[in-house]
């Protein structure tokens, strides 16, 4: 089995994922069709108060397979919903190095396993403190540590600005 690339619908990438599923089941080619893999990392959001954990798609509008280089299955994937082609020249499918393939499920596993915090925060935003012993307090992002998802906001407290060093979590937006 070879791994080969399908672009698809932005939006679409689970939907053929389970409809490749599916067809490997109907058709009985699961010794034909492997793994079909849409690469998602987990990010957690903050929404006011309360924080979210969602998948994310590393790569919008690609679909990795698995599968056997069959004339049937490609023309059966090329007519799924969501399907817009194989990658290669002139949508011919061309399969994957194995070098390619192995980054990529590297890729993926390394950030299935650790949720990443989603920073929607900009350097000179005001944003209030909703978290610790600085709660309800009104400050100015100063710095952000995108790799440890932290913040300094300086707030005025008797007139003068203070540094907080404050997780993502513990701020939001006004």
């Amino acid at each position: 089995m070879n791994w080969y690339v399908l672009h698809t619908y932005t939006g679409s990438e689970i939907q053929v994922k389970e409809s490749i599923e599916h067809l490997a089941t109907i058709k009985d080619w699961r010794g034909k069709i492997g793994r079909v893999v849409v690469p998602t990392e987990k990010v957690v959001m903050q929404r006011t108060t309360r924080s979210r954990t969602r998948q994310r798609n590393l790569m919008p509008g690609y679909v990795f397979v698995e599968l056997e280089p069959e004339e049937e299955i490609f023309n059966q994937i090329r007519r799924l919903p969501g399907v817009s082609s194989f990658l290669g020249p002139g949508g011919k499918p061309e399969p994957l190095s194995q070098k390619d393939v192995e980054s990529m499920l590297e890729l993926v596993e390394s950030r299935a396993t650790k949720p990443k915090k989603l920073i929607k925060f900009r350097k000179g935003e005001q944003v209030k403190v909703s978290e610790g012993p600085f709660s309800n307090f009104i400050g100015v992002i100063d710095e952000i540590d995108e790799e440890k998802a932290r913040l300094r906001v300086l707030v005025t407290i008797f007139g003068r600005q203070t540094p907080l060093e404050l997780e993502v979590t513990q701020v939001e937006s006004l």
